[in-house]
């Protein structure tokens, strides 16, 4: 499993908004009437995988290890199961790797590994091992697929840039309809993970917005995942085109993890490859942006927890 993410220095913007500023994962998170979340509970008959992706996914274990897990793509919350004595198939298949930087390695050929214990009371990816360790890396896509993009993130930037994308950030968050929130109302929005990159002449926004209360007996948290965009050079708030919220107890409200963009087949329609992770398991998914500039989240993979 991708491991959740270390806890980072959080850029706190500057800005407080008041006024009118919350199946395993359906039970612990709250819902938003947005835009569809990027996960939707339960099993669907048709993931909404795009074909033009490859027929499997990898997924790095982390660190400089070369096991992978092997993500099949049309697996279902109620499929997953039949997979647990299954043998990865990666056989004649070589893998292009993907951080958030862009492709760190092409050409990558992949074995097979035994299949997991099937007695364990939970559910996990088939298993594969590179021909060789590589760093820096999340995801993975059968060679020629996919072709990259590059992140800049908010941490990477000028101190000025960064607070100003913190600002603008906060503006946007706050115009959301979910922002009415009793629970967090008058509390200021902090950047949890912002990244950035260019298409044609607009500036691209993918985030984690969160704000937090800190009670001693009851500390919850709410994550606001936005996708935003804005003319290039522009500044203030983005145009959101794609948000969804989680909000509950800190310790078991799910948290995004944003693993690389990357631009799909022929037509290279950018995609932002995500990990939503909660506290036993997790999942991954894709939010698309279509040739009309809309951005939707067109794929979630099963749930697994070991």
């Amino acid at each position: 499993m991708t491991p959740r993410l270390a806890a980072q220095c959080y850029l706190v913007a500057l800005v407080c908004i008041l006024g009118g500023c919350r199946g395993k994962e359906a039970a612990r998170t709250d819902s938003a009437s947005s835009l569809p979340p990027v996960f939707p509970s339960g099993p669907a008959p048709n993931t909404g995988w795009n074909p033009n992706a490859g027929p499997v996914m990898i997924v790095s274990a982390g660190g400089n290890t070369d096991t992978v897990a092997v993500i099949l793509p049309d697996a279902t919350d109620s499929t997953i199961e039949s997979l647990q004595n299954s043998s990865a198939p990666v056989s004649g298949l070589t893998f292009d790797l993907f951080g958030r930087a862009g492709k760190t390695a092409s050409a990558i050929a992949a074995s097979p590994l035994p299949a997991t214990d099937s007695t364990q009371e939970c559910y996990s990816w088939p298993l594969a091992r590179l021909q060789a360790p590589h760093a820096n890396w999340q995801i993975g896509f059968v060679s020629g697929r996919v072709q990259p993009i590059t992140l800049d993130s908010i941490e990477g930037m000028p101190a000025p840039d960064s607070a100003a994308l913190a600002v603008s950030l906060a503006q946007t968050a706050a115009t959301l309809s979910v922002a009415s929130d009793p629970t967090f109302r008058g509390l200021p929005f902090r950047v949890r993970s912002a990244y950035r990159f260019r298409l044609d002449t607009v500036d691209v926004v993918i985030a984690d917005v969160v704000r937090t209360v800190n009670e001693e007996a009851n500390p919850r948290v709410e994550h606001l995942l936005i996708i935003g965009e804005r003319r290039h050079g522009a500044s203030g708030k983005f145009d959101v085109g794609y948000y969804s919220r989680n909000a509950g107890p800190e310790e078991s409200t799910q948290a995004t993890e944003i693993l690389a963009a990357v631009r799909l087949g022929a037509e290279k329609n950018p995609a932002v490859v995500l990990s939503i992770e909660y506290d036993e398991g997790g999942k991954l998914g894709l939010v698309e942006r279509s040739a009309s500039g809309e951005w939707r989240a067109t794929w979630k993979s099963a749930y697994t927890d070991c």
